[in-house]
């Protein structure tokens, strides 16, 4: 069951839906620290054993990956007629994936980019904390 927060029209989204949302979007920012900064960037991912998998060839984005640096992922999708709309937010580590089977495995998986890479890193970040919003004003 979800709460809804006090005369807002903002419903908290349980964790198992949270997941399914963010199993449905395969479009979401990135946030991480470089040099001591925010940054958020977009990324086309999928999910593989409940990691958030993606392709990049950024050097920040790789540097936070190699030092495991806490990061997270947002999601969302609205409806600009009716003003209804969801968010997820994923939080968790990032990592390089190395290992040389999974890597062949992730090759056959809907990884979609926005532009061809050269070299690309395949990165996953887990997801240790997830939460989510439905905005619903008519209610």
């Amino acid at each position: 069951m979800s709460e809804v927060e006090a005369g807002a029209g903002m419903e908290v989204i349980d964790e198992q839906r949270c997941r399914r949302l963010l199993g449905q979007a395969h479009l979401g920012r990135l946030g991480f620290t470089f040099r001591s900064l925010p940054i958020i960037l977009p990324v086309n991912y999928t999910l593989d054993l409940d990691q958030i998998v993606f392709r990049s060839e950024s050097g920040s984005i790789l540097s936070a990956a190699i030092a495991h640096d806490v990061a997270c992922l947002e999601v969302d999708d609205h409806d600009d007629f009716d003003h209804t709309g969801w968010s997820v937010l994923a939080t968790g580590r990032l990592g390089e994936i190395e290992d040389q089977a999974r890597l062949d495995r992730l090759h056959h998986l809907p990884l979609p980019a926005w532009r061809p890479m050269s070299r690309p890193h395949y990165l996953q970040l887990s997801v240790d904390l997830i939460s989510g919003r439905r905005l619903n004003p008519a209610r």
